[in-house]
């Protein structure tokens, strides 16, 4: 089973197929990627994919600390399932980078 690993929650280890089933949930072709600095309380993109990170079940401690870090995305887009693009956000409509989910892979 692919599993990326996430530095900045002690490394935990999230199952690719949770990410996939997500998408695939809620018929979603991309997840803004919504890196930022803050606490998960005060996040301004609440349907990004930093905050599905930081709410993921496996992910206890780490709430607070951002999620969508460089690394965890280099390990996404290895996945064949995925790719780095520009979207636009559905909370400010600039265009942003995004996580595209190419469904059409397993």
């Amino acid at each position: 089973m692919e599993k990326i690993k996430l530095p900045y929650a002690n490394n935990t280890v999230i199952p690719i197929v949770d990410l996939i089933e997500y998408f695939q949930k809620t018929k979603l072709n991309y997840l803004i990627i919504g890196s930022t600095q803050v606490t998960l309380q005060n996040h301004r993109k609440p349907d990004s994919l930093d905050v599905w990170l930081r709410n993921h079940k496996n992910v206890i401690n780490y709430k607070d600390t951002c999620q969508s870090v460089n690394n965890v995305i280099s390990q996404l887009i290895k996945y064949k399932s995925f790719s780095l693009g520009l979207r636009k956000c559905p909370k400010t409509n600039r265009m942003c980078k995004a996580l595209v989910f190419c469904n059409n892979q397993k």
